[in-house]
């Protein structure tokens, strides 16, 4: 049985994913092509170079990913029911005073990969270029996978979770939200505003309808074409999952969202398997990108009606635990961080937060960069010329 309706806003959908399809096609075609050549001439020129490579590179795909925090820490014992759903890292280190300021508490992103994009490699490192702006009370939530043995969560034991984590920690807490992290911030800061000291949100999707990306408009083809304006498909992609949201699942969205990124990154690794410098970018985005981490099924579902398909953190229709979350009640600082090249949370999604709080003008603060999604966590320009500034700033409002 079809679901698809032919309207104009069904067909226009189409033949963008269509084209967006081709041109990754002719893209991926070229650099396959010039690849080609090159490997039959180093196989005509060099047999042994020729085997190397293609030895070397079968080994290296593979290899599993192998996800790591990079830098020192310290972890945090928390008791159940939170320790299912999160583990808490403290990364205070001598160098850096943590017991003049205010904790900062990262919730990086949570859709399908490790949390340790917050601290990605020794030199591209949230939390390090945070706690070296003086915010030397530094913590970071991982996120744990869900288990078909334990396959429940709900928004509402996240936010306990949280909740717990800050008064563990000293009962006020700078936010800093990345992604799925960022609107789990806000709505925690709604729920709790006397615990926010500041909050802070890159590639946050608050407003999730706002504008038209990628991901705004394959929710409403699905809602527009499927029952129950579009969960009877969330629901069936749950249930193919044994009632965990697939981490694989995500990672392959992701990669359709661009087609042409993840054959021209393997391609590039062949070409460039002997350059030290490009193998170890290769391994460290494999090691994080290339690894899946599964959600709860419910809590899935739950974010897919509720904030990306109904909007209804923006619309004050959210409630949480039976109360209403309004962004009224956010009064705090707030830093918006979006990315210019963003094309999972395009920037307008982030921006249009200041809009909804109370936050007085003169403390909201936002910064466009020049980056993807993913560079605006660990990018080393985002970092040199967002984070570091922002983590400045924090440490001025946050000194005990």
């Amino acid at each position: 049985m079809s679901f698809y309706q032919p309207t104009t806003a069904n067909l226009t959908y189409l033949t963008q994913q269509y084209f967006k399809l081709y041109q990754s096609s002719v893209s991926v075609g070229l650099l396959a092509n010039q690849i080609y050549l090159e490997s039959m001439g180093e196989m005509m020129i060099s047999p042994q170079s020729f085997i190397k490579r293609n030895f070397d590179y079968a080994k290296e795909v593979l290899t599993p990913p192998q996800p790591a925090w990079q830098t020192p820490y310290e972890p945090v014992n928390l008791p159940q029911p939170h320790a299912r759903l999160v583990k808490l890292l403290h990364f205070a280190q001598p160098d850096v005073p943590a017991h003049a300021v205010l904790p900062t508490l990262i919730l990086p992103p949570q859709a399908g990969h490790h949390s340790y994009i917050a601290d990605y490699s020794p030199e591209q490192s949230q939390t390090q270029t945070l706690r070296r702006s003086g915010l030397g009370n530094i913590y970071c939530i991982e996120w744990q996978p869900a288990t078909l043995e334990d396959p429940h969560a709900s928004i509402e034991e996240y936010m306990e979770a949280v909740r717990f984590i800050i008064e563990l920690v000293g009962g006020k807490a700078n936010l800093v939200g990345d992604c799925q992290g960022g609107w789990m911030a806000t709505i925690f800061a709604a729920l709790y505003p006397e615990m926010v000291n500041a909050l802070v949100l890159a590639g946050a999707p608050i407003d999730f309808q706002a504008g038209n990306s990628q991901i705004t408009q394959a929710i409403n083809y699905v809602a527009r074409n499927y029952p129950d304006r579009g969960m009877a498909f969330f629901r069936a992609v749950v249930a193919l999952g044994g009632g965990i949201y697939r981490g694989q699942m995500q990672i392959t969205n992701f990669n359709l969202m661009r087609p042409n990124q993840l054959p021209e990154r393997y391609m590039n690794l062949y070409r460039n398997i002997h350059d030290k410098h490009a193998l170890k970018r290769f391994r460290q985005m494999k090691d994080w990108y290339d690894y899946p981490q599964d959600i709860a099924g419910d809590f899935y579902l739950w974010l897919a009606e509720h904030l990306f398909r109904d909007n209804e953190l923006i619309k004050g229709e959210l409630l949480v635990g039976g109360r209403k979350v309004d962004l009224k009640a956010i009064t705090c600082p707030l830093f918006l961080i979006g990315g210019s090249q963003d094309h999972i949370t395009i920037p307008v999604q982030v921006f249009n937060a200041a809009e909804y709080v109370s936050t007085p003008a003169d403390k909201i603060e936002k910064y466009l960069i020049d980056a993807g999604h993913i560079g605006l966590f660990m990018g080393k320009n985002a970092l040199d010329q967002v984070w570091k500034p922002v983590g400045e700033k924090l440490y001025s409002f946050s000194q005990l």
